[in-house]
């Protein structure tokens, strides 16, 4: 089982409008709301495909309520926590004119009680589970080390992990040797602390060098995803460099891309596939959640289509 863990969940609405222009009065053409938050995007995926998948954090109020809808609906096992706090709503902003504009709320607050209810539940679930994906941001009430405490859990189980955060979270998570890591070109940056020139020569040596990372942790057989949008992914694991070719699409929205580029490659390494084999299901589970409209996700029909035309070759 695939079980991913989403502790700052949102209500996403995504508000389309031709043209953003700041201080000024903007059309809205259309707005979309769907479940949001990494985990949860993931686990759709794997559901979408066939896998099995399970999913957990904190969810409260009608927000949360709507997460709950929306997971029952398309076969994701719901493991939250009811909490008091109302889960946060999030807005994206698409003009069509490059990346969305995201507007994130900072979270619901997590007590005392529904901390020590997530992590009994949490410590269970990790015994079922093959893989944990610890996704996203941290909400108030719980230390910048989740993280790595988390993933310190799923290890005891002999769970394989994944960490895919940012900042100070994601730092203090590399500290217990995640598996698997998929940071995008900025986010990959900071982990560095150094500018990455947008070519593929410097991709691969950032990939490599956080594979190192990994391994020199103590992870037995790291990988490394740096994903680059438009422009496909580059892999680096213990038995070489390998990159994901773009597919040719015509994109509606990147949001939640690079979570189904995360639960594409976990299904198929769920299913026996090889890590090559892994990135070009991510790399079609991605363009296929870029092809839909707003926040939602990727559809089987549309992934499997597309995986036709993902490749994935090794090039170091």
């Amino acid at each position: 089982m695939i079980l991913s863990v989403t502790l700052n969940p949102a209500l996403d609405h995504t508000i389309i409008v031709g043209r953003l222009t700041l201080h000024d009065t903007n059309r809205i053409s259309e707005i979309q709301t769907d479940a949001g938050g990494k985990g949860i995007n993931l686990s759709r995926i794997v559901a979408e495909l066939g896998g099995k998948t399970a999913a957990t954090g904190f969810l409260g109020g009608d927000t949360g309520q709507f997460i709950h809808h929306t997971l029952a609906k398309q076969g994701v096992r719901d493991e939250f926590i009811k909490i008091l706090a109302t889960t946060r709503t999030n807005f994206n902003i698409e003009s069509g004119n490059g990346p969305p504009t995201t507007l994130n709320a900072k979270g619901a607050e997590v007590l005392g009680l529904e901390l020590e209810q997530f992590f009994t539940k949490y410590d269970s679930l990790c015994q079922e589970a093959d893989w944990v994906a610890l996704s996203g941001s941290i909400p108030p009430g719980l230390p910048p080390e989740s993280w790595k405490m988390l993933a310190e859990i799923a290890k005891k189980h002999n769970c394989k992990v994944l960490i895919d955060a940012d900042g100070v979270p994601m730092e203090h998570g590399m500290l217990a040797a995640p598996d698997l890591i998929k940071p995008n070109v900025k986010e990959a940056e900071r982990l560095l602390d150094s500018e990455l020139e947008h070519k593929q020569s410097a991709i691969i040596v950032a990939a490599q060098k956080l594979r190192d990372q990994l391994k020199k942790g103590g992870s037995q057989s790291p990988v490394a995803i740096i994903s680059r949008g438009a422009a496909g992914a580059i892999m680096a694991t213990t038995e070489g460099v390998y990159e994901a070719e773009p597919i040719r699409i015509t994109p509606k929205s990147t949001i939640g891309s690079g979570d189904s580029l995360l639960g594409g490659f976990l299904y198929a390494l769920q299913i026996g596939l090889s890590n090559k084999e892994a990135l070009r299901y991510g790399n079609a589970a991605g363009a296929a959640t870029a092809t839909t409209n707003g926040s939602e996700i990727g559809r089987k029909a549309t992934i499997l289509e597309l995986l036709k035309k993902s490749k994935a070759k090794r090039i170091q």
